[in-house]
């Protein structure tokens, strides 16, 4: 009796630290996460003045070119108006708004994490979700789909998820019924053309003869391999030289695909100058010691010009001083015509 109960205490002993370290490390994690929010709610805080400055500053600017007539200058592609905007401006305008976005939902959610006890705030439990919100949300539900149609498929005894009803199947059987179908237009395509070739006494059909997948990709290849051929036979009346396949007689695949590419990177090149035009503009027009001279920049830069400048300055002064070294008197006959053109010229403005 005394052994048993020696080691019941010493049971219920470890029992207890083990709930104490337990409660211990649910606490930590709760306090360190906590801290982790108040610091990302202090990145939120800081992140978004400076947005909202960057953003009126930026409307001031485009008001103001316009009461003036004129565009305002930019630096980043996504600034330019909608007229001259160009894919690299739409893809950072979409980034922007993406982005400003998340940083509003952490700043919500890390508001939500501080002002608990430290619990764990996930994406979808706000009230006022975001993109990561509509992610995870999205994600949730096809694990619930897989999960409850998984559920069915086990309570149905059924062997294939798309075996399912329709209204039950979920994304997995969705998936295999797909694949399965393109696997059956193959099958059927395949099996007519057989019945084709033998009603041709065995002669060959090819899957292009036949509508169905393989006919298709057959086609896309023809296409292809006949535009390469005569991309060679250009090349050749080219005296050798390379035709590009968008510059071909036939244009197939390839020549479509570069057609495309070069029209983007002419997009992107044109957007590019133009926005090298507007920094220029913009590294003129808020240079230091144009906009506020008694500034230290602007002190600054003065100076640094100055110096650099200094030693052009003394060239010229040196060049104009050996100019005139170089120079010659002018002559009695040339000072005479001199003096009697002055004195013609006096008269006239006496009259």
């Amino acid at each position: 009796m005394g052994a048993d109960g020696s080691n019941g205490q010493v049971k219920d002993e470890g029992d207890r630290k083990n709930s104490e370290f337990q409660l211990t490390t649910s606490d930590l994690i709760k306090t360190l996460l906590k801290k982790l929010a108040v610091l990302s709610l202090q990145d939120y805080n800081w992140r978004s003045e400076y947005f909202k400055k960057t953003e009126a500053d930026r409307r001031v600017e485009e008001s103001i070119a316009r009461m003036m007539g004129e565009e305002a200058a930019y630096l980043r592609p996504m600034d330019a108006s909608d007229g001259k905007i160009g894919p690299l401006g739409r893809a950072e305008r979409q980034l922007v708004k993406w982005l400003s976005l998340v940083i509003e939902e952490e700043g919500r959610r890390a508001k939500l994490i501080s002002s608990s006890n430290g619990d764990l705030v996930r994406p979808m439990d706000l009230e006022v979700g975001g993109p990561l919100s509509s992610l995870e949300r999205g994600a949730v539900e096809i694990l619930e789909q897989i999960r409850s149609s998984e559920k069915e498929r086990v309570l149905t005894k059924t062997l294939r998820p798309k075996d399912l009803v329709e209204e039950k199947r979920g994304p997995l059987g969705n998936l295999e019924a797909k694949v399965v179908s393109a696997l059956e237009e193959i099958r059927k395509s395949e099996s007519s053309r057989m019945e084709l070739s033998r009603n041709r006494g065995g002669e060959i059909v090819r899957p292009i003869d036949v509508p169905g997948p393989l006919g298709e990709m057959e086609l896309w290849y023809l296409e292809l391999i006949t535009a390469e051929k005569q991309r060679a036979k250009d090349r050749k009346r080219n005296n050798g030289e390379l035709v590009r396949p968008k510059d071909a007689s036939i244009q197939g695949p390839m020549g479509t695909a570069e057609r495309k590419v070069s029209e983007a990177i002419n997009y992107i090149k044109e957007e590019e100058t133009e926005r090298l035009k507007n920094v220029k503009r913009l590294l003129i027009e808020k240079r230091p010691m144009e906009a506020n001279r008694d500034s230290a920049l602007g002190l600054t830069e003065a100076v640094l010009v100055g110096i650099f400048r200094a030693p052009q300055l003394m060239f010229r002064v040196f060049d104009r001083v050996k100019e005139l070294l170089q120079s010659e008197l002018v002559s009695k006959e040339d000072n005479e015509r001199l003096q009697d053109s002055s004195d013609s010229y006096k008269k006239k403005q006496q009259q």
